[in-house]
């Protein structure tokens, strides 16, 4: 039941903008939030009421007190920034959705650690939700390729040309895509966990065998996986979503094989001159009218709030009222998507919360990578290529708080830094 409810889940999370049920002002509810409520439910009262037994993971205290200051600054902002009734619900409603989502990420971790499910099948979970968000975004392509015909009311970018597939934007479905190839990367590049045994010096067939069965060599089909992802990848023509495969890449090659960073220099360097887009795409960063210069402006609108705010910020997923009564969006701008938060997810969360959930935010993203696991010298690559590369895309688009990069990033965290 509760693995038939995480399956249902994910497929819903693959679907996202397909499944929208309410786009009201200001809140989009989607069915995979309902789905997301309903397996967090479903897996605390199984395994408090039936197994009796939950383990909340060392990774999550940080986020469940973050979560404390989140609630705290909502509450704040009700009355600081003379938030109407409907203002104030919305707001509360996406402090729920995040603490849905961290709680599912629980529940995942619980599912792990009781058998319930494997971390290889979650993982391999993750990848056929890209493959199947890849082959949606081809279709897209050739169905959908320029977004400016949508309704203008609808608030989406123009993106024209661009690989989006279900979630209407490639920064956010490159996001996702790299995440998926880190855990396909994890596969080709496995860790040596038995005192870095190699295949070279085995001398005894039952020793090869018995390697051989814990690293298993990567099936056919995780190789046309990673090509059809990485083909989607590179037609989001997404800058942000190409650095963060940059630095996955560049954390593998440096711990586990020379080879791939060789590899990876060689097909950038055939994107780069084979692709124009590619180049049009690079060189646009200098480009004053770019969208690369628009998020300079926001992480300035976003500091300017924090200067303002600094102990208490103005309140979780407030940033809209707050943008409002500093002036920083023009008229008919209220209800663009990009209006909810600022460009950087850092930011954004320091404008929101403050200083203390700032930094409780902060080191629970990074206490994976030198926390529990770490203290055994085992510090997880995966966890590492997830976490280092997202933080620095998330300094261009709010990508920590998209509801589908959250639930991959929670399972990943608590069900490989746990050592599970």
């Amino acid at each position: 039941m509760l693995n038939l409810s995480f399956y249902t889940t994910l497929l819903l999370l693959s679907l996202n903008q397909l499944v929208s049920t309410n786009k009201s002002e200001g809140l989009n509810i989607y069915l995979f939030d309902i789905a997301v409520v309903i397996f967090s439910f479903l897996g605390v009262v199984y395994f408090t009421v039936v197994k009796k037994s939950f383990k909340i993971p060392k990774n999550s205290f940080l986020f469940l007190i973050f979560s404390i200051f989140a609630l705290a600054s909502l509450i704040f902002s009700f009355s600081a920034l003379d938030l109407s009734e409907k203002d104030s619900l919305i707001s509360a409603f996406y402090f729920f959705r995040f603490f849905s989502y961290l709680l599912a990420g629980i529940v995942v971790f619980n599912m792990v650690n009781q058998n319930l499910i494997t971390k290889e099948k979650v993982f391999n979970a993750f990848i056929y939700s890209g493959v199947l968000l890849s082959i949606a975004g081809f279709v897209q392509l050739l169905v959908l390729p320029d977004f400016t015909v949508l309704d203008p009311e609808l608030g989406w970018d123009p993106h024209k040309n661009r690989l989006a597939s279900t979630f209407f934007d490639p920064n956010f479905v490159g996001a996702y895509f790299v995440i998926c190839l880190v855990l396909l990367l994890e596969k080709f590049f496995p860790e040596k966990r038995k005192g870095d045994m190699d295949f070279q010096n085995l001398k005894h067939t039952e020793d090869f065998a018995k390697v051989s069965d814990e690293f298993p060599k990567p099936k056919k089909g995780d190789f046309i996986a990673f090509l059809i992802i990485f083909t989607a990848l590179v037609l989001t023509f997404s800058r942000s979503a190409w650095g963060m495969l940059g630095v996955a890449i560049l954390l593998y090659g440096l711990f586990r094989s020379r080879v791939l960073l060789i590899a990876a220099f060689i097909v950038v360097f055939l994107a780069y001159f084979a692709i124009p887009r590619v180049q049009t795409r690079l060189s646009g960063i200098t480009d004053p009218a770019d969208s690369a210069s628009l998020r300079l402006v926001s992480w300035r609108n976003a500091l300017e709030i924090v200067k303002d705010n600094f102990w208490t910020g103005v309140g979780f997923n407030s940033y809209r009222y707050a943008q409002e009564e500093y002036g920083f969006l023009d008229i008919g701008e209220e209800n663009v998507h990009s209006a909810t938060g600022s460009d950087s997810s850092l930011l954004f969360v320091f404008a929101t919360t403050g200083i203390l959930g700032f930094l409780s935010y902060f080191l629970a993203l990074i206490f994976p990578l030198f926390g529990a696991s770490a203290k055994k010298g085992e510090r997880s690559l995966i966890s590492a290529s997830v976490i280092l590369p997202l933080l620095l895309e998330s300094q261009f688009i709010n990508s920590l708080f998209y509801p589908q990069i959250m639930f991959l990033v929670f399972c990943i965290l608590f069900i490989d830094s746990s050592n599970i």
